[in-house]
């Protein structure tokens, strides 16, 4: 069984090497809790480029700066697309920068990206913002130093993080500032709960068979988060329409925010690609 399943993976394959892999699951079997620490161990054994099969998926890892720079920069196109996880699928519809497989709508979702959310004027108008989450924060160590309270900041960093992209992204219109923080509160809770999704390791990813079975409540926690997700982006995107509807009623000039720049999108129509409403 073990030549068997070698003679299967390793077909017309030139791969790096790779440790002693075990039929069906391959090297899954190695994978420790925390995975950077047992791709560096792996990577003192068997070098900066090594292979590793995990279950169907093949894959090869990179823990040397200058083939990184390769992989990602030189060599970019080439590997820009990878195998997308179950939770990336339902998580962000296949559609966020980060996770869009290559092609037209990952190169115009990345220039309007760059162009209205990361680039210099976006970035050089936000200061103000930024400045006033800071001050913020430090007004708020400031009280709690001279009442002698502890203070998490394991809590207050991606609050202050979470407000500054919250009035990048949405801006502050039509929302007090209590419901901003309110918003950023969910914001933290649902963010933290799928980055923690994102990252783990599930044999849905690695055994087709193992997404109908649900081993571990995998399949349940990602359809939760989900649902958490859709209702909160769903909430926010219904009230600035309606915002939006009531200042051209009233011919009020508006502050766009990237949420308005992604609906003047979808409302045009005239976008390189093909723009639903699910993935804003």
């Amino acid at each position: 069984l073990t030549t068997l399943t070698s003679k299967i993976f390793k077909t017309h394959l030139h791969l790096p090497p790779s440790p002693f892999a075990l039929p069906i699951i391959g090297h899954y079997h190695l994978l420790g809790p925390l995975i950077h620490r047992t791709f560096h161990n792996l990577s003192l054994r068997y070098g900066p480029l090594f292979s590793l099969r995990l279950g169907s998926l093949q894959c090869v890892v990179v823990s040397s700066p200058d083939l990184v720079k390769e992989f990602l920069s030189t060599h970019e196109l080439s590997f820009i697309s990878h195998a997308q996880s179950l939770a990336v699928e339902s998580i962000t519809y296949n559609a966020s920068l980060a996770f869009a497989p290559y092609g037209p709508y990952w190169k115009f979702i990345k220039k309007l990206t760059m162009n209205e959310l990361l680039g210099n004027r976006s970035i050089n108008n936000l200061v103000s913002i930024r400045t006033q989450e800071y001050l913020r924060l430090l007004r708020f160590l400031a009280k709690k130093a001279e009442s002698g309270e502890a203070v998490n900041l394991t809590d207050e960093f991606p609050k202050l993080w979470n407000n500054v992209i919250l009035q990048m992204i949405v801006g502050n219109r039509g929302l007090s500032a209590e419901c901003r923080a309110v918003l950023a509160e969910e914001v933290v809770v649902v963010v933290r709960q799928a980055t923690r999704l994102l990252g783990e390791v599930s044999l849905c990813d690695f055994f087709w068979v193992c997404k109908k079975l649900d081993l571990g409540g995998f399949v349940k926690r990602i359809e939760e988060t989900h649902r958490r997700f859709d209702v909160l982006v769903e909430k926010v995107i219904r009230e600035r329409e309606e915002l939006r509807k009531k200042e051209q009623m009233e011919e009020e000039e508006e502050v766009k925010d990237f949420l308005d720049t992604l609906l003047d999108v979808l409302e045009d129509g005239s976008a390189e690609v093909e723009f639903r409403a699910c993935p804003i």
